[in-house]
């Protein structure tokens, strides 16, 4: 019915004409003290949301928090070891990987202060030879609000989405950044969700819109996304048999069996 008057761009030609894109869903099995902080958010959505964004990526980033004062100290003491952050730990590992092989990295996020606090990380832990500074540009940090026009940045392929969304539109526009005409590279998306918290929720929420847009718009039912498998990403596959990393991959196939969440996906499994 709505064909006639409705023009949907189905981005066939980018399909025919880049390498290829690889959306993968990384679920992430937080710290002890991750869950741990995470046990005293408040049931208000909106700081909730913000707070387990910012604790997800790195429990010292709610140090400043009244309701986490009594560890304050501590979660300061914290700021310089990315491994007490799970998402602050995967996207050092996956920078690392990136930089050797000559890639270039964006990460978004929804929120400030995580974009903040992994680009001072990153200055600190990465730029330094002797004495002497030396920070390449491989990675840009942007805000999927801020920086949702039509930017060329063609020569990143791999894609970080820090917190999920409540629009997919929005996720869908950062990933287009790089996988437009003129990308070179197959392109590699990682979103990351940390497992027992409300991102799964946001998740699931986001599959809806995205399943009644496909309804709308689109004659096919019963799609979907092609399994794409572990082995053809080196990088992700050399983090999850990584001794020190394989613990915070979450069983990803195990979880989703058990929930009828992500009905319309297939996924990649990271654990062992």
């Amino acid at each position: 019915m709505m064909d006639p008057f409705v023009h949907v761009h189905k981005g066939t030609v980018l399909q025919e004409s880049l390498p290829g894109l690889s959306d993968t869903l990384v679920v992430l099995t937080p710290t002890d003290l991750q869950k741990k902080l995470l046990e005293r958010i408040s049931e208000n959505v909106f700081e909730k949301v913000h707070l387990v964004s910012l604790i997800s990526a790195h429990p010292s980033q709610v140090a400043e928090r009244e309701v986490f004062s009594d560890h304050k100290s501590m979660l300061e003491e914290l700021k310089m070891s990315p491994e007490t952050g799970v998402k602050t730990q995967f996207v050092f590992e996956l920078f690392r990987l990136s930089k050797a092989r000559d890639e270039r990295v964006l990460i978004f996020s929804e929120y400030n202060d995580p974009l903040n606090f992994l680009m001072k990380q990153l200055v600190s832990h990465f730029s330094w030879e002797g004495a002497k500074q030396v920070f390449e540009a491989k990675v840009l940090l942007a805000s999927t609000k801020a920086c949702c026009e039509g930017i060329n940045l063609v020569r990143a392929s791999r894609v970080v989405l820090l917190d999920v969304s409540w629009n997919p539109s929005v996720e869908r526009q950062a990933i287009s950044h790089p996988y437009r005409l003129g990308q070179k590279k197959f392109c590699y998306v990682y979103h990351l969700i940390m497992s027992g918290t409300m991102e799964i929720e946001k998740y699931h929420r986001q599959t809806k819109k995205d399943r009644l847009s496909e309804l709308v718009f689109s004659s096919l039912d019963g799609h979907k996304y092609d399994t794409f498998e572990i082995s053809n990403d080196k990088i992700l596959e050399a983090m999850v048999n990584h001794k020190k990393l394989n613990s915070i991959f979450e069983k990803v196939l195990h979880q989703l069996k058990e929930s009828n969440v992500f009905e319309n996906f297939s996924f990649v499994s990271l654990g062992n």
